[in-house]
């Protein structure tokens, strides 16, 4: 079965030609990944890549770029590890700083739309931090709302990410097992994390989903 592929990344791979999408495809799984393994030499690498990338997200114009950026940020501010030169560099900088309107969006939680949770996926394949899948985890499985487009959008993204990772990340299939152990969770929630699980550990018994309207950065980037 094909690892969820993130919106952003997805639409990169569609305007490459081949050759180069097999590299993106391979680098997005580098992305998905990263928090499992992480070391400086692996942190420099990632970044000589980003930077050989660079053109196709920005051609792609769907914030690849950006999320990119994110994750060398969220990486080098818990190692300590150092940001290379470079266009992605420069931006990654600036987010880690926070003093720039992007900045300032990628660091308020109180702003959440889609993009936010696509921020807050590639922080955690950046770091392993179980508080962004907290945020997240906010929004998945929620009651969809009538007349309230934006809500639906991100509770629609949420919930279709939540799922898709489960599948493909143990910790978030951990993650999810433990929410389920803890009081208070709303029924609708209750069951969404029971058809999760359900379908990470009977994977034969599961279609993978195409990639629907709600989809978000992985998401997953791989």
């Amino acid at each position: 079965m094909k690892r969820a592929m993130s919106l952003a990344f997805l639409l990169v791979l569609l305007i490459c030609l081949p050759a180069i999408a097999d590299e993106l495809e391979d680098f997005g799984s580098q992305m998905s990944y990263f928090y499992l393994a992480p070391s400086a030499e692996g942190f420099k690498a990632f970044q000589a890549k980003a930077d050989k990338f660079r053109g196709q997200f920005e051609k792609a114009g769907n914030g690849a770029k950006v999320l990119t950026a994110v994750m060398i940020a969220r990486i080098s501010e818990k190692n300590g590890w150092p940001i290379t030169d470079g266009a992605l560099g420069d931006l990654a900088r600036e987010i880690a700083k926070g003093e720039s309107k992007l900045a300032k969006y990628v660091s308020d939680d109180a702003q959440v739309d889609p993009g936010k949770l696509d921020v807050w996926w590639a922080s955690f394949f950046a770091t392993g931090d179980e508080r962004y899948l907290e945020r997240i985890f906010n929004y998945a499985g929620l009651e969809l709302p009538k007349g309230d487009i934006e809500r639906l959008m991100v509770i629609g993204s949420a919930t279709w990410s939540f799922k898709a990772n489960c599948r493909q990340h143990k910790k978030v299939l951990e993650f999810a097992k433990r929410k389920l152990e803890a009081p208070g969770l709303a029924e609708p929630q209750r069951s969404f994390l029971r058809d999760c699980i359900k379908s990470a550990v009977e994977p034969d018994s599961h279609q993978e989903e195409a990639y629907g309207e709600y989809g978000t950065l992985v998401t997953s980037l791989s």
